[in-house]
């Protein structure tokens, strides 16, 4: 049977009277799995592979001198001070004045198939780790390099087309982070026409780490690591289950270059676009704020302990390649970057949620504190902050979090805060800053347990463009279509939804059904958007005498077509099923 005739009997006065049970929901995107049929591979058929095989045996040979241990203090008392929390991790030293006298630095150009290669090994007695700076204004088209240090599975190299792309301010291209206190470049340049050796390769910059981001927690103590009340993100996967899982795969350590090294925390973001995975990166502007900075950018994935409370850094997967600098701001802090490299086969994409907060809200934060192995906190949103400096940046507002168990460091910059439904973790913003310690966690505000994080409100305007649809923001945000009327199962007499699309874009969905005792029932459905055509939410029992819903159930309705629709519904007064629908002529 038609459904029409039926919903027409429907007494509209009553569907008018009860009015929307919920009100217009701000845009969020459910987490997403890792789907690997839509990974872009980045930097799959670069020529520098050709030689990864062989290690570098150096012509010539820069060391440095040893770093005076006032500059190592000099970073810590830095990295200790109050507010933003961005963590420095490395020097970057002065080749005019640090290089120790009969070093060998001449580049020794011998002649291989095709070109020119040479090679340069670089010393920084005491580092535990290092990134190299090659010139590239003079590498001509054809030209490649490789780095390696000491320790196996840390070679990595680019083509000159990607070296020109990551160049920084300087323009400069840094190579990947090596552990140890050695690191040697091999580069090949294609033959001149005039048969000359090349004179375009160089040395332009070595940024002497403090601490390795290859290796786990206890490396830290260079720097101090993280406090003992932070808890292991493992300590907690059983207790919260898979959605916590999933959010904090979805979470990353940053490293990258800005005048000296530094890390920070990132959060891998979906989008609304369910055809595709774009890398998008949420996290702090005082981390991050130009493309040149991005370009110098490593990720690391899965750098946690497999052990509760035990020191090991886990998989610690590196991701190289550098971002795409999408948007930040000084007045909110948040920044977006696109990941250039290859994600790893675990990486989860993190959901979002760009409505406000309430007092009290239950959040969580993920992050890598101090740049320690992965750590969860637990608290409560207070309030918004209006036009706050934190650290001596003045931002317009922010979210204000209080901690019940554990805090945040310095390295913590940027990672998420946190709220979750049954369905997914949902970010709100990132972290700036503020006074949070271990010292004070557990206590008042006025113990300064209180920290700053930027508002994913605020911000999604900015970024709607790239995490959004392309049906707009507010609740047409995921429909390309208007979707209003009918909708039906052939095989299911006198049933079926309603939909009304609103003034604002929202869609009004009610839903008219006989339940197992054959009563008829009005729903109305919670219009979030979780994804393109993809709606989701709660569910609401209502009659006609009553104001006050029932909420029972969850729902998800995904538009496969301008006139066909599947609905699953879970739960609702105990029953649970899936329905195609077709969307009736008018």
């Amino acid at each position: 049977m038609n459904i029409r005739s039926p919903l027409r009997l429907l007494p509209l006065a009553a569907v008018v009277a009860a009015g929307p049970v919920f009100a217009e929901q701000a845009p969020r995107a459910q987490w997403e799995a890792l789907r690997p049929e839509l990974q872009v591979k980045a930097f799959a058929a670069e020529r520098w592979t050709q030689a990864a095989a062989t290690s570098i045996n150096a012509d010539a040979r820069i060391e440095l001198l040893r770093l005076p241990e006032e500059r190592i203090e000099a970073v810590k008392r830095a990295n200790a001070a109050p507010g933003i929390k961005r963590l420095r991790i490395g020097v970057e030293r002065d080749l005019g004045s640090e290089v120790a006298t009969g070093s060998a630095s001449a580049l020794v150009w011998r002649p291989v198939a095709g070109g020119w290669q040479a090679s340069v090994e670089v010393e920084a007695p005491g580092a535990a780790a290092l990134r190299v700076a090659v010139d590239v204004a003079g590498l001509p088209d054809g030209a490649w390099l490789r780095s390696e240090g000491d320790f196996a599975g840390q070679q990595d190299g680019a083509d000159v087309e990607r070296m020109r792309d990551q160049r920084d301010a300087q323009g400069r291209f840094w190579t990947s982070t090596t552990t140890g206190e050695r690191q040697r470049i091999e580069w090949f340049v294609p033959a001149s026409t005039d048969g000359l050796p090349p004179s375009g390769a160089s040395i332009a910059g070595v940024s002497h780490l403090i601490v390795d981001p290859h290796r786990a927690g206890f490396e830290l103590k260079a720097l101090g690591d993280s406090g003992s009340c932070n808890i292991d993100v493992v300590c907690r996967t059983n207790s919260l289950g898979n959605l916590f899982v999933a959010a904090k795969n979805a979470v990353a350590r940053m490293v990258f270059q800005d005048g000296g090294s530094y890390t920070c925390t990132g959060t891998l973001l979906n989008d609304l676009d369910n055809s595709t995975q774009r890398k998008w990166f949420y996290s702090a502007h005082h981390c991050i704020d130009s493309q040149a900075v991005a370009s110098t950018l490593e990720t690391y994935w899965q750098y946690e302990t497999p052990t509760c409370n035990v020191d090991n850094s886990g998989q610690n997967i590196r991701v190289t390649g550098g971002a795409d600098y999408r948007h930040s701001s000084s007045s909110t802090d948040a920044l977006l970057l696109e990941l250039r490299g290859n994600l790893p086969a675990n990486a989860a994409f993190a959901g979002w949620d760009a409505g406000p907060l309430s007092a009290n809200d239950p959040v969580t934060a993920i992050h890598h504190p101090s740049g320690d192995i992965k750590k969860v906190t637990f608290g409560r949103y207070l309030r918004t902050q209006e036009n706050t400096s934190v650290g001596g940046q003045l931002v317009t507002s922010a979210w204000r979090t209080t901690w019940t168990e554990g805090t945040t460091e310095g390295g913590s910059s940027g990672s998420g805060l946190f709220t979750r439904d049954n369905a997914s973790y949902y970010l709100r913003g990132g972290l700036i800053g503020g006074a949070a310690t271990c010292g004070n966690s557990g206590g008042s505000e006025g113990s300064g347990n209180y920290d700053y994080y930027s508002r994913l409100d605020r911000v999604y305007p900015s970024i709607q463009q790239f995490i959004g649809s392309t049906g707009g923001g507010g609740g047409n945000n995921g429909a390309t279509r208007d979707y209003t009327g009918q909708w039906y199962n052939a095989n299911q007499a006198r049933r079926g939804l309603s939909l009304f699309r609103l003034d604002g874009g929202g869609l009004f969905s009610l839903w008219f059904r006989y339940d197992s005792q054959n009563r008829a029932q009005w729903y109305q459905l919670e219009d979030i958007w979780t994804g393109q055509d993809r709606l989701g939410g709660r569910v609401a029992r209502f009659t006609q005498n009553s104001g006050t819903p029932t909420f029972t159930g969850t729902y998800t309705l995904v538009f496969n077509s301008a006139t066909t629709a599947t609905f699953t519904y879970t739960n609702v007064d105990g029953d649970s099923g899936t329905v195609t629908l077709t969307k009736g002529t008018p």
